[in-house]
């Protein structure tokens, strides 16, 4: 029996596949759309897909995830997404407390952020955030977010040493930025507006 990756769906669905995988991914973080963006971006580059196509569709399904996610934490509040334990409460209360004070900004900062990007239609859907400027935002962090990771691709190939070599990068870039966005929530500013 064949394993099914990522690669594999790709091959056999195309556009179709990298659009429900990311709209996976949107939703619960699942494929990682950076290595899908790899492989996409390295089939891009063998010619069988193209590279705007592959970008406006795969965030598309970003988006479409993203909505999902926002409209459930939209409609049953702080205590329904508190019992799915994404976020533990305190944290919870901080990330909407961040929100509250920097709106806009927040979202579009968190989306670009590994490990954070999938948590931010929390808050928005909590602070009932305008669907419009929310989606618009969702879909402008998911475009960036691929034209990164298909370069990546179409330049380098899907082969470990992109991995390798970029990854070191890429994770001394996420890890100041993640400290920064942590130092943030948890500054005197918001651990005094979560307390009164």
């Amino acid at each position: 029996m064949t394993d099914i990756t990522v690669e594999t769906l790709i091959q056999g669905g195309s556009y179709l596949a990298i659009f429900l995988l990311m709209i996976a991914n949107g939703a619960i973080s699942f494929p990682s759309s950076q290595v899908l963006y790899i492989i996409a971006g390295y089939f891009v580059a063998r010619g069988d897909l193209a590279l705007v196509p592959v970008a406006i569709i795969g965030s598309l399904g970003n988006m479409t995830g993203n909505i999902i996610l926002y409209e459930l934490a939209r409609a049953y509040g702080r205590t329904f997404i508190a019992r799915m334990k994404i976020f533990p409460v305190r944290e919870l209360a901080k990330v909407g407390a961040a929100f509250e004070r920097k709106g806009a900004w927040f979202i579009f900062v968190g989306k670009l952020l590994p490990a954070i990007k999938v948590f931010v239609p929390i808050p928005a859907g909590l602070g009932h955030m305008s669907r419009p400027l929310f989606t618009l935002i969702m879909f402008v962090g998911s475009f960036l977010w691929s034209l990164v990771f298909l370069s990546i691709g179409y330049f380098f190939g899907k082969s470990s040493n992109v991995f390798g070599n970029y990854a070191v990068i890429l994770i001394i870039v996420a890890a100041v930025v993640l400290l920064l966005f942590y130092r943030y929530l948890n500054s005197e500013e918001i651990t005094r507006a979560v307390e009164k």
